[in-house]
């Protein structure tokens, strides 16, 4: 190996080293900040329940009340597991993986919104519009499944 191959290999793998840094600090923060606000939403979903069966909501099983609660679940649930595909990712370099997840976290956003939201105030353009991505979003995990297991 000549003098300058061996330059080039010390840049790239001094930028290689250098991006991988700033990605890791990027990520831990990343991970600090999702984990906040799950702290923060389920001190939030602890308080809203509180309230609820203080003030009875709970008792007459009130839809609404219901809906909010199980809705701020939900979310606290899908932030819970963003947080740990990032984790996971970067802790095992698993892009594939993450990509997966992300679908799947995808999907669980959507059917929050389906839970959450009052059908019979949706347009129904937007509830078809939930309905094709919660339909295209499941066929890409279907198919990202079969790749994965080689039936592909």
């Amino acid at each position: 190996m000549n003098h300058t191959n061996q330059n080039e290999a010390v840049a790239k793998a001094f930028i290689s080293k250098t991006y991988h840094r700033f990605e890791s600090f990027i990520t831990t923060g990343v991970v600090i900040l999702i984990s906040i606000m799950i702290i923060a939403g389920f001190w939030g979903l602890i308080v809203e329940t509180y309230n609820l069966v203080h003030h009875g909501a709970f008792d007459t099983l009130e839809h609404k009340a219901f809906q909010s609660a199980f809705g701020m679940v939900m979310t606290i649930l899908i932030a819970l597991e963003f947080n740990h595909t990032i984790m996971h990712a970067y802790i095992e370099n698993g892009r594939e993986m993450m990509v997966k997840t992300v679908v799947l976290v995808s999907i669980l956003a959507v059917a929050r919104q389906f839970i959450v939201s009052e059908v019979e105030a949706i347009s129904p353009f937007t509830l078809a519009a939930l309905a094709l991505s919660l339909l295209s979003l499941g066929i890409v995990y279907w198919l990202m499944g079969r790749t994965a297991s080689g039936r592909g």
